[in-house]
């Protein structure tokens, strides 16, 4: 059975008349009939009753009808996703991303591919900035939001995005406003393992010594809700990105940090260099845009900033 077939067959059904129907195909009549006859055959039913010049659509007939018609849409839809996958506009794009860009970056990013590009389907994964540099080298992600520097010789393409204020997540205490360093110090760290981000945890530690103060970890942890968990049941404070306020986690109380001078946190797209897959391009395109639209001008994604390592 080949879709020319059906595409025939749907139109003489929908208009029960083979001149109107061999018009709509921008086709001759008699070829037609022969196309509807082959059919039949084909399937060893009568599609159609033929009397007095009049078509109608027998019960095989009228039960082919919506399974034709789906046939057809699905097959055009294929012929869409072959093509928009050689143009870079649809398709899978599997994304790795640090939990800093799940409350504000991430969700801009799908909401305008959404819009933008249908057909693009993102896969999403959560990965350490380290995880996604080795995804990356082995090909088994498209395209990362990270935390630079990436202590890497890949070469890559780093796109700097912005700088997220430190805060911090403490145990809830009834009260508001800041915590001190005194107090964090006196709490403990629960903290990303120096291989997770050797630079920032090195930076961290050092901010505490300056201010004379040591600081142990409590525990390590690797993603943003196990710290949180963990901070809720007591075990110490976590420092995180300030759009980790947007979660409501019961226990936990975010508060800005009173005489601690902590470095900012550096949020970056990245893929591999060219020559890569265009759904990349077209990906990156997307997410600088979803940055012009939803943030200042102090944290846009500009062409001008692509770095590369």
């Amino acid at each position: 059975m080949e879709l020319r077939h059906l595409r025939h067959f749907v139109a003489v059904a929908e208009t029960l008349h083979m001149g109107r129907a061999a018009q709509r195909l921008g086709m001759a009549q008699p070829p037609l009939s022969q196309s509807i006859a082959r059919l039949e055959r084909e399937l060893g039913v009568k599609l159609f009753e033929r009397a007095h010049r009049r078509l109608a659509l027998t019960r095989a007939g009228a039960s082919l009808l919506p399974e034709a018609r789906r046939t057809l849409q699905d097959a055009e839809a294929a012929r869409a996703v072959a093509r928009g996958a050689g143009t870079g506009t649809a398709g899978d794009v599997r994304i790795g991303f640090v939990s800093a860009a799940l409350y504000e970056l991430l969700p801009s990013l799908v909401v305008s591919l959404r819009q933008e590009f249908p057909m693009i389907r993102p896969v999403l994964t959560e990965m350490a900035t380290n995880e996604q540099v080795a995804a990356l080298a082995e090909g088994t992600i498209d395209f990362g939001i990270c935390h630079p520097p990436l202590g890497s010789s890949e070469r890559l393409d780093i796109i700097p995005v912005a700088d997220e204020t430190l805060i911090a997540a403490i145990p809830e205490d009834g009260r508001t406003g800041p915590v001190t360093i005194a107090e964090l110090a006196r709490m403990g760290l629960v903290l990303f393992p120096a291989a997770q981000g050797p630079s920032l945890h090195a930076s961290i530690l050092n901010a505490f010594a300056e201010a004379g103060h040591d600081v142990s970890i409590q525990q390590p942890a690797t993603r943003a809700l196990t710290m949180l968990s963990l901070v809720a049941a007591g075990v110490g404070a976590a420092l995180l990105p300030r759009s980790t306020e947007r979660i409501s986690f019961k226990g936990v109380r975010f508060a800005p940090i009173k005489g601690l001078q902590l470095p900012a946190l550096p949020v970056a797209a990245i893929a591999r260099r060219r020559p890569r897959p265009l759904i990349v391009d077209t990906v990156l395109g997307v997410f600088n845009h979803s940055l012009e639209a939803g943030t200042g001008e102090e944290n846009r994604l500009g062409a001008n900033k692509l770095t590369t390592a």
